[in-house]
């Protein structure tokens, strides 16, 4: 389908714990990164309710995480606060940008705390392909929408030309997250993406494949390797 998307090879996160968040909590010797953060990587706070942080295994420059700043459940969904977060960073940043958030034990999440990550989109994408091709499909302003021409399922909602409030970002989140739940299940793992121009949000089964750890930036068009027999096997 001429679908471009990118294998980049992270070394780093070959030193990242790669349990998943239920086993990490309870895990004797967890400490949580994000409470209290590391002041080295605090860009700011946001309102009374989150941080902007530097990501310490970052992907690409520039990798940004919206952590709660008080304790909440990475899997817990997301509320109209998280995306006040959400927009406050946004609009303050000049490259055009993906949003995404790893919900439950399948999604690719590590860490346990409560967080959204914020990426700039790579130069040679208008937007991550899964939304592109979900757009071939022309839909709808604000509904929840899937696409015959995505073969894996998905729950988009089209934002449209309005400048975008955090109410009408969570509520089309809530809309497609209903959706998925009534499909798969309210204990169901999925991820989410987000841009300025639609949101969408993919239910998991598991987490990886071969070993390989996939997230939400799989269906932004980017796959990480941590080790060079990782990217070899991606690249076949």
């Amino acid at each position: 389908q001429g679908v471009v998307f990118e294998v980049r090879y992270v070394p780093a996160l070959a030193k990242k714990p790669n349990s998943k968040p239920r086993e990490k909590q309870h895990a004797k010797d967890f400490v949580n990164p994000f409470l209290p953060y590391d002041e080295r990587l605090h860009v700011k706070q946001i309102g009374n309710t989150h941080h902007l942080l530097l990501n310490k295994y970052c992907v690409v420059p520039h990798h940004l995480l919206i952590t709660t700043a008080e304790f909440r459940q990475q899997g817990e969904p997301l509320s109209e606060a998280d995306f006040t977060a959400v927009l406050e960073t946004i609009d303050n940043l000049s490259s055009r940008n993906i949003v995404f958030y790893n919900s439950g034990e399948e999604s690719g999440a590590s860490q346990p705390h409560k967080h959204l990550q914020v990426l700039p989109m790579p130069e040679y994408l208008d937007m991550p392909p899964s939304i592109s091709l979900w757009l071939q499909s022309i839909p709808p302003v604000g509904a929840v929408h899937t696409s015959k021409q995505l073969p894996f399922a998905h729950f988009g909602v089209l934002f449209g030309d309005s400048p975008l409030l955090p109410s009408n970002v969570a509520a089309a989140y809530q809309a497609a997250l209903s959706e998925l739940t009534t499909k798969f299940g309210s204990e169901c793992s999925y991820n989410m993406i987000m841009t300025r121009s639609a949101i969408m949000l993919f239910p998991r089964r598991q987490s990886s494949w071969n070993d390989i750890a996939i997230n939400s930036l799989g269906f932004a068009g980017l796959v990480l390797a941590k080790t060079k027999d990782e990217q070899e096997l991606l690249n076949r």
